[in-house]
């Protein structure tokens, strides 16, 4: 089954919900970002951007 919410790709991008979701994405970015300055170790700099990473697409995923 072929089924897609938006009749083009590019319109769920000027949807509300949407972009509230990439401003949650936004803000844990720089949380993470900000960490990273704090403890800057590479093996936790790393593990972290995986981890906000794989977070981001959990967020952003429009999967029912």
């Amino acid at each position: 089954m072929n089924w897609k919410p938006y009749r083009y790709d590019h319109a769920r991008r000027s949807h509300p919900r949407y972009r509230a979701k990439r401003r949650i994405v936004k803000d844990v970015w720089i949380g993470s970002g900000t960490l990273m300055i704090l403890f800057p170790e590479p093996a936790a700099v790393a593990a972290m951007a995986l981890l906000t990473t794989f977070v981001s697409f959990m967020i952003l995923d429009e999967t029912p």
